[in-house]
């Protein structure tokens, strides 16, 4: 019996992120966000998460970005088969200190929206996306997230102690262009060489081979190889 996939997007994204993904694994779940509660640690918020969605032992987490932390730390209360982090990483110290210290003003989600409205170009940059229709995408998720939330997630990634990787396999795939969790701050089991940190949407094809292949060896319970993606 093939495994659940449950799919956890990042920062000011849903599940209109995995159309793709989607379509690769039927038996795909790409939940909504839970709402946090006030000052909510992402320990805390992880676990009351997967006892709200009920997920089964044996499952198949699927984390990008800021959603791989989530996934991590739903990991010791859901002991699932894997975790595979796309874009994301396992401690806070990955992140830049510039992206972890905007958490402290609580005026960011109304600033950072009001930029990206004036110059998208820019955004598009950051993330590593220069299709229309993509950026389109990434702009409307982000536009409609609730600023309250967006606040509650750099500031839960500040207190974030990171994951020690006792509970389960993690496996990780990265884009070796990626600016808001550069790749030399990881240790990624396979990296895209051309991809940037919205691999998710630029690199369907790569990302959906990497989640069968590394689910699939964790149910076979094969040993880790780290490989490269190279693209021309």
């Amino acid at each position: 019996m093939k495994p659940q996939f449950v799919f956890i997007p990042g920062l000011g994204a849903d599940s209109r992120l995995f159309e793709a993904q989607r379509k690769a694994f039927p038996n795909a779940v790409t939940p909504p966000w839970l709402a946090p509660l006030k000052d909510e640690p992402l320990a805390h918020y992880a676990r009351r998460w997967a006892q709200h969605l009920k997920l089964k032992k044996g499952c198949v987490l699927v984390g990008i970005s800021f959603g791989g932390m989530v996934a991590l730390e739903m990991a010791p209360w859901v002991k699932p088969q894997a975790v595979l982090l796309i874009g994301s990483c396992r401690h806070p110290s990955s992140v830049p200190w510039t992206l972890r210290f905007m958490g402290s003003f609580r005026v960011w989600p109304k600033l950072a929206k009001v930029l990206a409205r004036l110059n998208p170009s820019v955004r598009g940059w950051f993330l590593g996306v220069n299709k229309g229709a993509q950026l389109d995408l990434l702009m409307k998720m982000f536009r409609e997230s609730p600023d309250d939330f967006l606040c509650w997630t750099v500031n839960a990634i500040r207190g974030w102690k990171g994951f020690d990787g006792k509970f389960s396999p993690v496996r990780q795939i990265h884009g070796r262009r990626d600016r808001l969790i550069p790749c030399r701050n990881v240790e990624p089991d396979e990296v895209i060489e051309d991809g940037g940190h919205t691999i998710i949407l630029t690199h369907p094809a790569e990302v959906n081979s990497f989640i069968s292949k590394w689910a699939n060896l964790s149910a076979k319970g094969s040993p880790s190889q780290k490989t490269r993606t190279r693209r021309s």
